[in-house]
């Protein structure tokens, strides 16, 4: 600081009327950034970090003639050995002397330097005497690694020249960028503009560093999985996330689409908190947990499912195959995902009653599922959930077969952080988390910026609701869709979907998302997790394409994680909202 304020007094003061005399044609002041600071995950592990590298220059107009002529041999040879440009020390004396003559400003060194071999030339002869003695003109610039590569890439983000920046690095780019300073700067020969005092006198000023919630081994886990799946189906793209149930910490996000440029699957897209669709059959656990806090059903009430197929108003609804069964418990139509079974109950309560519409939007509201989580990265979609009061004709305007069909998770549309959001709070016990990435801003090694859990002030439902709901999410895995997918080493709870994106076109060409919510362990729940393959080929039923994906990654934490499992949460660590 010192040395920067001695410098403005100079420039201002000493030197003021040499530059000002140069008015603005060939000098000027220009900003410095500091040092970006550096993405850590939720142990310390460095995501991505700013390398620096320098151009080096020699301004041999400043070289005092006897200097030059005492030391040229040996900067000549030290410059040979040390760059490894195959010039031999006598070709660099060569073209060193001849720069001299020539009274050359800004002569090229070399490109693209280490700071180490920054550090190794300063200390060679003529360059140890400074830029202003001995013509060492460095030029920092950065390099932004992210050391394990496409590892949660879009949801760390970058800042671009020719497009908006993106994740993480967007969200805290004040902080990450830190403090601006200025510089004053000449211009030589050629247009080039160059430091007129060394910039390291300027001190290293850095960022403030940003500490997540991902995990680097959950993260690597679910992005490989995902990756074999979309793969396997040859989906159009996928989506996976984890978050811890307790903090509603996000533990990992992996995002995939197939790219007809490169012909691979690469990260472009953040789907995750970017891309609204409907959800499907993971949404009938929205409208049971809506009947039971109301008090409407229970498990064991009972249905007719009309063999798999039943007209509501004037439109058909199908069961995923016509399987012939009649009278079914609540459970069970949840188990193997009927959609006229939890259809016909939604349509029972919710449409045939007065207000019933009314309230079946309050529900939706009342479990958050109406507004953005408000998660730290930009590009958050909002959610539609339609309104019966909305007379027009337009996206958000109810009819006659909204309530059967969205029971089944249409005529609706969710980001799956926003779904995933929802049976986190399921797992909590009714408690609703703010899904977060970021766990606090650190500048200089000190805590600048915390961030607590954040919880709803009341739980989504009650706890008769939310257990009889957590019941049927197990059931799921012990009768249901998921029967195959049970697992033998932890007990897993969710619930399976598939979308059809032009149901309502016969004629059309189906596409498909299958996906999977849940969470687990199911008896002390410690992650929540969904997936989403978007128009996988071939096989597209959740329960076949995500379902597998679900518990491959289940199992995978439970072996490295599960046992060791800390949540962070007491007293006044935890925030309401």
């Amino acid at each position: 600081t010192l040395v920067i304020f001695y410098r403005v007094i100079k420039v201002s003061l000493v030197e003021g009327d040499k530059w000002r005399a140069q008015g603005g044609k060939n000098v000027k002041m220009i900003p410095i950034h500091a040092h970006r600071g550096n993405i850590y995950s939720d142990d310390g592990t460095t995501l991505v970090t700013s390398l620096p590298f320098f151009d080096i220059r020699m301004d041999l107009k400043v070289v005092r003639p006897e200097l030059f002529d005492q030391k040229v041999d040996s900067l000549s040879y030290l410059l040979s050995k040390t760059l490894k440009d195959e010039k031999s020390g006598a070709d660099w004396k060569r073209d060193l002397t001849e720069a001299k003559r020539k009274g050359l400003g800004y002569y090229k060194i070399a490109n693209d330097l280490s700071y180490d071999q920054v550090l190794d030339l300063k200390s060679f002869p003529i360059f140890r005497r400074g830029q202003n003695r001995g013509g060492l003109i460095l030029e920092k610039k950065t390099v932004r690694e992210k050391p394990f590569k496409a590892l949660a890439s879009r949801t760390l983000g970058e800042i671009r020249d020719n497009a908006p920046d993106v994740g993480l690095e967007a969200y805290f780019d004040e902080y990450l960028k830190g403090s601006i300073d200025s510089m004053l700067m000449k211009r030589v020969p050629g247009g080039k503009w160059i430091p007129v005092y060394d910039i390291e006198e300027f001190g290293d000023r850095e960022g403030d560093d940003i500490y997540t919630t991902i995990d680097v081994d959950i993260q690597d886990i679910v992005q490989g999985e995902l990756l074999n799946a979309v793969e396997e189906y040859g989906a159009l793209g996928g989506t996976a996330i984890v978050m811890d149930v307790k903090t509603g910490g996000v533990k990992a996000i992996a995002n995939y689409e197939w790219s007809k440029l490169r012909e691979k699957y690469k990260e472009s897209y953040n789907h995750a908190i970017g891309t609204l669709s409907e959800p499907g059959s993971t949404f009938k656990t929205a409208t049971v947990l809506a009947l039971f806090d109301d008090g409407y059903e229970t498990p064991n009430s009972k249905v007719d499912l009309l063999g798999g197929k039943k007209k509501f108003y004037s439109e058909w609804m199908y069961d995923s195959k016509q399987h012939g069964i009649r009278e079914i418990s609540l459970k069970n139509a949840f188990a193997i995902s009927s959609n006229v079974g939890i259809a016909e109950f939604a349509m029972k309560n919710y449409e045939q009653r007065d207000s019933g519409r009314l309230r079946f939007q309050n529900k939706l509201k009342q479990f958050r599922l109406d507004r953005k989580t408000g998660i730290e990265i930009s590009g958050e979609k909002e959610p539609l959930i339609k309104d019966p009061l909305e007379k027009s004709s337009g996206r958000l305007a109810w009819s006659g077969t909204t309530v059967p069909w969205m029971a089944h998770g249409y005529e609706l549309e969710l980001t799956p952080l926003q779904l995933l959001a929802f049976y986190n709070a399921i797992a909590n016990n009714g408690k609703y988390m703010k899904p977060v990435l970021t766990k606090e801003i650190q500048r200089g090694g000190e805590t600048l910026m915390k961030f607590n859990p954040k919880a709803a002030k009341k739980r989504i439902a009650s706890m008769d609701a939310i257990k009889a709901t957590q019941n049927l999410l197990r059931e799921v895995f012990v009768s249901g869709t998921a029967k195959k997918l049970n697992s033998k080493e932890i007990n897993l709870s969710g619930k399976s979907g598939t979308a059809i994106g032009n149901y309502k076109d016969e004629e059309g060409n189906k596409r498909y998302n299958g996906s999977f919510a849940g969470y687990f362990p199911s008896e002390d729940p410690k992650y929540s997790m969904i997936v989403i393959l978007y128009q996988p080929k071939e096989k597209y039923y959740g329960a076949q394409v995500a379902g597998p994906v679900f518990k491959r990654v289940a199992e995978n934490i439970n072996a490295q994680k599960i046992e060791n499992y800390v949540a962070i949460i007491s007293g006044p660590a935890m925030d309401k909202f």
